[in-house]
């Protein structure tokens, strides 16, 4: 049969239809192999959210044909929405589609290695999937346009899907055996079909039996209301959320089109907290956006450190043709950007470190995700503290009780299975 393998970049809706269209080429006979191997056909799912993300899906695709240049290469994602005449001149390139295409992927890729579906390769089921939590993308599209994102001109669709739809999808997860899902989109806190909205898909999927936990992934500071912090008061809801700040500066967020302030979104923070005392709060930081001052970065600064953040994904800013942004003036030089950049990561690997350290001597349930070159199992809390741990390869996919020793120099908590946690000892007897 033929071999496939597949390589994304991006997001965790990216990550989600990447498991789509391999699921449907898995149902047609096709064999999934690593994306170092030589294989029959390529799909690469693209990223176009930075320059340096375009550079990075034009070298995954070259090193796809290196791999085998008589293979079938697919290319889809945002790159190839955005940039499709760019991504087609790549010699070797054989399928280019955009994000709306994606449901015909399987099926023009079975096309060129000369396969026809079966009626048994009908989606009648959710397949097994290759993580051992599990995306649910329920929401595409966004129409905010932020001055520096190009996101919403490659998925312009704003969609939801029903809720009775993502109900069975979950059900089907949990008798494959998943104990955490993740709920995603584009634009998560925009959900809404049939009169549901977030905060209502929440409760629904805290009622499947089986998942044990709910994660929601990024959402916006302003969809971050009571009545989704009322949704999230169920032993079921991880204790964290994902919410963008981009910059700790009111005129950066302005040029942004951001539309909250620095005391806005700090706000939204003490009122998460006062209902959840451990949540994890992470979020997506901009260094050197057009007009940033040394001022402006260190409010930056100072608001990671305000607000307590426990992880940070920091973003060097990158001029997108066709935003507001790459117009503006007041660009920052490059070396600028760099230098800013490193320091906010800094500052993050601290606020991670710190937030370890207040668990140390007291237990988290851990979901065992992967085992590491040091052959140490790892792992995340509910609240988003990753954990290294010895242990049994045979804890791998369980969540268990584990005492938190330390802080390792990557600001990772380190721990140990707790004594007389039952789940571990039957998945080291497994």
């Amino acid at each position: 049969m033929p071999t496939v393998a597949y390589y994304t970049l991006g997001c965790k809706v990216n990550q989600y239809e990447t498991e789509q269209i391999r699921q449907d080429l898995e149902r047609a006979g096709c064999v999934t192999v690593s994306s170092n191997s030589r294989a029959d056909a390529y799909v690469i799912n693209t990223c176009s959210v930075t320059g340096v993300a375009d550079s990075k899906s034009r070298a995954a695709i070259r090193r796809a044909v290196r791999l085998n240049p008589d293979a079938v290469i697919a290319v889809t994602g945002c790159y190839a929405q955005l940039q499709p005449g760019r991504v087609a001149d790549i010699e070797g390139v054989d399928l280019v589609f955009g994000n709306d295409e994606k449901e015909q992927a399987a099926e023009r890729i079975l096309a060129r290695l000369g396969i026809v579906p079966s009626v048994s390769a009908a989606k009648t089921e959710v397949a097994l999937r290759r993580r051992t939590r599990a995306l649910v993308k329920v929401q595409d599209g966004c129409d905010q346009f932020c001055a520096y994102c190009i996101v919403p001109l490659a998925r312009a669709r704003k969609y939801s899907r029903p809720i009775e739809e993502i109900r069975t999808e979950l059900e089907a997860l949990a008798s494959c055996g998943y104990r955490e899902v993740v709920l995603t989109g584009i634009r998560l806190g925009s959900y809404e079909n049939g009169g549901n909205r977030l905060p209502e898909l929440v409760r629904m999927a805290a009622d499947v039996e089986g998942i044990e936990r709910i994660r929601l992934s990024s959402i916006e500071p302003w969809e971050v209301d009571a009545s989704l912090l009322d949704a999230m008061d169920r032993p079921k809801v991880c204790r964290h959320l994902h919410i963008p700040l981009q910059s700790g500066d009111d005129d950066i967020l302005s040029r942004m089109g951001r539309p909250y302030t620095a005391e806005d979104y700090l706000l939204t923070v003490e009122n998460v907290r006062k209902r959840f005392p451990d949540v994890g709060i992470t979020t997506d930081v901009i260094a050197g956006f057009p007009g940033e001052t040394e001022e402006a970065f260190e409010n930056t600064l100072r608001m990671v450190t305000d607000a307590g953040f426990t992880r940070l994904h920091v973003f060097r800013y990158s001029q997108r043709p066709g935003t507001l942004a790459a117009q503006m003036t007041g660009q920052v030089p490059t070396d600028v950007r760099k230098r800013r950049a490193d320091e906010l990561i800094r500052v993050g690997l601290i606020a991670m470190a710190d937030f370890a350290s207040r668990f140390v001597g007291r237990e988290l349930a851990v979901l065992i995700e992967t085992t590491g070159p040091t052959k140490l199992l790892t792992g995340f809390a509910d609240n988003y503290v990753e954990v290294n741990l010895a242990g049994d390869v045979g804890l791998k996919g369980r969540i268990v009780r584990v005492k938190i020793t330390g802080v390792n120099e990557s600001g990772k908590a380190t721990g140990k299975v707790a004594a007389g946690d039952r789940l571990a000892e039957l998945g080291a007897a497994r």
